[in-house]
């Protein structure tokens, strides 16, 4: 769901550059979730060109970190004045208070929830939205007890 709303972002020139960020590869699967992401907007006609896989990362603030050296390493980066973060509504609020701390204060952060999945409107409607809810309120807790802040 995130890459195709990004995808669809690319599609719409809304944008012009996708940072991919993912895990350790599925048991399932040789490749990580950065990588699958690759090949799907591939597959949609992103141009390689367009891409910016990152190294898998074990957790947020891991990813936070590596966007705040690619924004000084990456030549397509370094002209970057926001990032707009794609991802579950859910999750997005997590997001933004991880980056806020990694990012230089110049970089504006937007946040865009894909329109698919569990969203603002259907959380409440069944069982994993509600989990996932839960979840991120207990790991935005934990945030805010490591030193982040959720203002």
């Amino acid at each position: 769901q995130r890459i195709a709303a990004a995808i669809a972002l690319v599609k719409a020139k809304r944008t012009s550059l996708l940072l991919l960020f993912g895990g350790q590869p599925a048991q399932t699967s040789q490749l990580s979730e950065a990588d699958r992401m690759r090949d799907a907007a591939l597959k949609a006609g992103v141009p390689e060109s367009a891409l910016i896989l990152t190294e898998p990362v074990a957790d947020l603030p891991e990813a936070a970190k590596q966007t705040q050296r690619l924004l000084k390493s990456e030549p397509r980066l370094h002209a970057a004045r926001s990032l707009a973060f794609v991802s579950s509504a859910w999750h997005l609020l997590r997001v933004s208070i991880v980056f806020k701390k990694h990012v230089p204060r110049q970089i504006s952060l937007y946040c865009h929830p894909t329109p698919d999945g569990i969203t603002a409107r259907n959380w409440m409607l069944e069982p994993r939205g509600k989990a996932a809810a839960e979840n991120e309120l207990r790991l935005i807790e934990k945030l805010a007890k490591n030193g982040y802040s959720i203002r």
